[in-house]
This record gives C-alpha cells, sequence and structure tokens, in this order.
C-alpha cells in the first residue's frame, strides 16, 4: 500500500500545529504543582475530538493520586485517550507538563510563545509541546487527506513525566485493557537519532545521625554534618569502585553515558531546619543512581543499601536510607516500528540512524516492560528545560509530515515482517 500525501494536507497539519503550540505553550503546566493541567487537558480532547477520535478524558483518582505519586501536588491529574481505527494501534504519547520557566531568557517570556526567525520559542517547544503538536498536525493532516487509517491510531496525552510519570503514564498502562503494540513517544531525541531505550534511575535518602547541642559547647553533641560528610566520601569511593569497568553493550550518544553514573548531594540538609549556633543532629544527603539498560532497579536499590551499611559500620556513624525514586531502564528491538519511521522520514529528505539509547529516562519503560514495541522521536533537544527553549519550525514541519505517513509505512513494515 503505497501512501503520498497530499502537500496541501501537510501544509494545513504543520499551520495547525504551529497554531496548537502557541497556545499550548501559554498554558503554564508546570510540574509537579499541576496548576493548570486540567486546562490543557481540556484543549487537547477537543482538539481530538474535532479530528474525528473519541476521546475519554480521565482524572487520576484522589486516592491513587495521594498513595502513588509521591511528588505531585494536591492538584488533580488529567490523562486525554484519544482512539480512532480499528486493528493494531499506533499509539503516540507525550507529556504535557513542563519544568518552571526559569530565569535568563532573552527572546521573550517562557509561557509567552514568539516565532522568530523561523523558530517557535517558549518553554515546552521541545520538551514536550512541540512532540504532541507534531503529531496533532499529522492527525489533522491526515483528516484532510480523508484517506481510511489501515490501523488503529492512538493518543495518550499524560502530565507528570518530568517527576516520574506515577499519575500519567504509569496509571494509563495499569487502567488500559492491554499495552499498545507499537508506541512512539516525540521526545527532543533529534531527526536523526530515534531512542530505542533509556536509563534508569534510583534516587535514596541517606539519613546520618549525630546529637544536637550548643555551638558553643560542640562537646555535648555529635556533628551530624561532619557524620554525613565522612560517610558521603567513603560512599562516593565504594560506589566508583563497583561501577569501574561497567558499560552498556549498546550505543549511546554521547559515549560517556555508555556507564552507570552516581551522583552525591544533590539535596542536602540538617533534618528538621538547622542554625549556625547548633550543632546539627541529624543530616540527609541524596544518592541519584543512574543504570544502564542491563542493569534493574531492584538490584541496584539493594546494592546502594548495602554500601551505605558497609561504609557506616567502617566508620562507626549510625545511618538509614529511605527509597525515594525508581525508574526501570528501558530497551527493546522496535522491529517494524522502526522500519516505518525510516522509510517514513526517508520520503522527506530525513536519513534516520540505527536506535540508540536515551541518556536520561523517559515514559517508555512503562510500555517496553508490558511488551509494546516502542521508539522515542522527535526535535533536537539541546536547549530542553534551558532558557530560550525553542523548536525549529522546519523540524516541526518534518515531523508533521512524517508521522502523517507513519501509520501507512507501519502497515507495510508490518505485513513484511510476517511474511
Amino acid at each position: 500500500m503505497n501512501v503520498s500525501l497530499d502537500p496541501s494536507s501537510l501544509k494545513s497539519g504543520f499551520d495547525y500545529s504551529v497554531e496548537l503550540l502557541k497556545r499550548l505553550i501559554e498554558i503554564p503546566t508546570v510540574s509537579p504543582a499541576g496548576e493548570h493541567y486540567e486546562e490543557a487537558a481540556e484543549l487537547l480532547a477537543k482538539e481530538l475530538e474535532r479530528l474525528g477520535f473519541e476521546v475519554n478524558l480521565i482524572r487520576v483518582p484522589r486516592e491513587y493520586q495521594e498513595s502513588k505519586c509521591k511528588y505531585a501536588s494536591r492538584n488533580p491529574r488529567f490523562i486525554v485517550l484519544g482512539r480512532r481505527g480499528e486493528g493494531p494501534r499506533l499509539h503516540f504519547n507525550g507529556h504535557y507538563d513542563v519544568v518552571p520557566g526559569g530565569s535568563g531568557w532573552t527572546v521573550t517570556d517562557p509561557f509567552r510563545p514568539l516565532i522568530k526567525e523561523g523558530r517557535l520559542y517558549g518553554r515546552g517547544a521541545i520538551d514536550m509541546k512541540g512532540g504532541i503538536a507534531a503529531v496533532m498536525g499529522a492527525f489533522k493532516a491526515i483528516r484532510e487527506e480523508g484517506l481510511d487509517v489501515p490501523l488503529t491510531l492512538e493518543a495518550a496525552f499524560v502530565p507528570d513525566e518530568e517527576i516520574g510519570g506515577d499519575c500519567g503514564t504509569g496509571y494509563l498502562l495499569n487502567a488500559l485493557e492491554s499495552p499498545p503494540e507499537y508506541v512512539i513517544l516525540p521526545e527532543p531525541s533529534g531527526l536523526n537519532t530515534p531512542w530505542h531505550g533509556h536509563k534508569g534511575a534510583v534516587w535514596v535518602k541517606v539519613y546520618v545521625a549525630g546529637r544536637n547541642a550548643h555551638a558553643s559547647t560542640p562537646w555535648h553533641g555529635n556533628n551530624a554534618f561532619l557524620n554525613a560528610s565522612r560517610l558521603a566520601l567513603e560512599l562516593q569511593s565504594l560506589i566508583s569502585s563497583k561501577l569501574a569497568g561497567k558499560r552498556t553493550k549498546h550505543r549511546i550518544i554521547p559515549e560517556e553515558a555508555g556507564q552507570p553514573t552516581a551522583s552525591l548531594g544533590g539535596v542536602a540538609t540538617v533534618v528538621g531546619g538547622g542554625k549556625t549556633n547548633q550543632v546539627p543532629g541529624e543530616f540527609m544527603f541524596t544518592v541519584d543512581r543512574r543504570l544502564i539498560p542491563e542493569e534493574n532497579t531492584r538490584d541496584v536499590l539493594e546494592e546502594l543499601k548495602s554500601l551505605v551499611l558497609w561504609a557506616s559500620v567502617k566508620l562507626g556513624v549510625e545511618s538509614r536510607v529511605e527509597r525515594e525514586l525508581l525508574m526501570e531502564p528501558a530497551i527493546n528491538d522496535p522491529g517494524p516500528l522502526y522500519n516505518a519511521l525510516r522509510n517514513s522520514a526517508k520520503v522527506y529528505g530525513i536519513e534516520v540512524e540505527e536506535p540508540t539509547v536515551c541518556p536520561g529516562g523517559l515514559d517508555m519503560w512503562y510500555y517496553t516492560t508490558r511488551g509494546s514495541k516502542a521508539l522515542a522521536y522527535g526535535p533536537k533537544g539541546v536547549l530542553a528545560h534551558a532558557p530560550d527553549e525553542h523548536i525549529e519550525l522546519v523540524e516541526l514541519e518534518k515531523l508533521v509530515s512524517i508521522f502523517a505517513l507513519l501509520p501507512f509505512e507501519l502497515k507495510k513494515a508490518s505485513q513484511e515482517a510476517f511474511n
């Protein structure tokens, strides 16, 4: 089944995606506060309905949110699920939450979209409201073309990816009767380098005991800050020894990201609040351990606990470890999905390389651990989370065209795979 999409339909889809992206950027869906999540979800739900999708606007139950979503605020969480067609599902997942606008912007304010010199500026332009807009633009182009899609198109627009996804993709996958066969996450990978996996993460808090005393008589106390400092240095040495020589067998860019890493002290504080004239009685510091695809969170968490215990006994300090976040690494063979993406991109002048592993974390693992074939593919992401975040409009236009052709190429590629 060879399909050629009319340039006028693709132009209409692109124009639509630009206007939708502006509207999305104007809604400050900042994570984890979630003060405007409902507004963004309702906008996306209405637009999907206009494009002929059956839409379900899901509010995450408050009980689930309070018990499972540790970093979410009390503001409600909303998931938009749209479906159109029959047969195997090509599922697009995009998160509409963004990091705070931050300082240092020079072109416009973070939530005031501006087009300048072929770029659309604003928080979320590439991470990842731009990806959502590209998907919607592709749906618009397909509808304008009047073509019957040879499989089910599905779109899930979710919150909370920036804080682990428990109340977004995590809740959605638990609610679906079955996982989709094929998944595209339009994350900012770059148009030449799709991701077929990502690194995982284990976050823990390490609490180190001491004893409070007045700073004028420190001999009556036991300085928890100094205990924690000694423990952190010893722990860093032990972790570095453990990780030496470990490297993923999978291709990853940049090369340095191919090793597991640990970062200590991202947060470090006196528990209960400190004061200059008080010997701290308890101190806490964090550990952010990043996993290569060959590792798993269960083993890494147990290893961290063991290393903290070993260092504590050696130094004669009292400590405890509190689990903060677990995110499994992901890796999968996308099979016909990759072939379809490569063929779709080639039509529009983009050469897609072999997939690589994302050095960060994504919502992909929720799908790959359930058997879905998944790829992350979107605009280049150099300025994700940074001041002056923007998307190149030429890249947005390419994405609209590639995503519009993808379901037809996927049908061909999946048939070839089973012949």
